[in-house]
């Protein structure tokens, strides 16, 4: 140190923090404690597994109760007693090759696959969307039926919904269009894979249990309907420009093998006007129980009941923690 400089006696006083003190529990255990706590604040769980048990009954009884309707398909088969027969052309060599799926293996897509992501939505929406009886068993709420016209919903919360669209200056939906059909089939519909294999099992969910099983019935035929009416449209196009090109062409080996190309998908567009299933067999038709099956009271109460009890469970901890250790004032080393 150097000379004339007098060192400090004491050092200078350090900044203070406000902490949070929580000393040790001494011979006791934290588990220990927590048992204790719980023990003392039994009337407190006891309080919360009720209100947990109350709550889920009050929303068991606002919540209108729903069948769900389940059928199973898989693809159309091609061989057999009960199969539709093969549509895709089998001629031997190059001839053939694409004639009915174009692109490579990797690129291909069956009429299944298609079936599956088309269920309920795109173009199949809008084709539900032109059947009146279709719009009113999906929006029974929005349909007045004394005036014959589409309403907004009743009740509080759409009310409270349609305020808040005002605020930002929107207007809810009323009569509902293929794209709100579409919205309503996707919250619905589920679509579930049977023992890894090509079979699928289809669920729709509806306040009816008979519109549930009509619906699901009718979902799928539209389904179906319009993958045989894109098949149809495709294959005229192509019948249409092979005889077309027949009319142009003068070399016999080409006429040849447009006369083999025209003979393949006249034979497709017969296959595809038989009454059988174009895109998905109907394994086993739509059924529903004979009782409502959502939501499930034996699994809603419990399960309520429990996160009642666990929330009374923390919240006295919490309690306990902060009344016994309190908040103190700690220095800064």
């Amino acid at each position: 140190m150097p000379d004339g400089v007098i060192s400090p006696t004491h050092p200078p006083p350090q900044p203070e923090a406000l902490t949070l003190v929580l000393p040790q529990s001494g011979a006791e255990g934290d588990l220990r404690a927590f048992v204790r706590t719980l023990q003392t604040g039994w009337r407190w769980l006891l309080a919360g597994w009720l209100g947990g048990l109350a709550l889920a009954i009050a929303g068991l009884w606002t919540v209108t109760p729903a069948y769900t309707a389940a059928m199973v398909i898989g693809p159309t088969a091609r061989v057999g007693s009960a199969a539709m027969g093969a549509r895709v052309p089998t001629l031997s060599g190059r001839d053939s090759a694409g004639v009915a799926e174009p692109g490579a293996g990797d690129e291909s897509l069956s009429d299944f696959a298609r079936y599956l992501e088309l269920f309920g939505s795109g173009p199949v929406a809008e084709r539900l969307a032109r059947d009146p009886d279709i719009l009113r068993a999906l929006f029974p709420d929005r349909w007045d039926a004394e005036a014959g016209r589409w309403r907004s919903p009743p009740g509080l919360l759409p009310m409270v919904k349609r305020g808040l669209l005002a605020l930002v200056g929107r207007e809810d939906w009323v009569e509902p269009d293929g794209d709100r059909v579409a919205r309503a089939l996707r919250d619905r519909l589920v679509v579930d894979m049977l023992r890894s294999g090509p079979m699928r099992r289809i669920t729709f969910r509806h306040a009816d249990g008979e519109t549930a099983v009509d619906l699901l019935g009718r979902i799928a035929a539209a389904t179906d309907a319009h993958l045989r009416a894109e098949a149809a449209r495709r294959s005229a196009a192509q019948i249409a420009h092979i005889k077309l090109r027949l009319g142009a062409v003068t070399v016999a080996e080409h006429r040849q093998a447009l006369s083999d190309l025209l003979l393949d998908q006249e034979r497709v567009a017969m296959m595809i006007g038989v009454d059988l299933p174009f895109a998905a067999d109907l394994i086993q038709p739509p059924t529903t129980g004979a009782l409502p099956d959502w939501p499930n009271p034996a699994v809603v109460v419990p399960l309520a009941g429990l996160v009642g009890l666990i929330a009374a469970a923390f919240g006295l901890s919490a309690r306990h923690a902060l009344k016994d250790h309190g908040i103190g004032v700690e220095a800064v080393p």
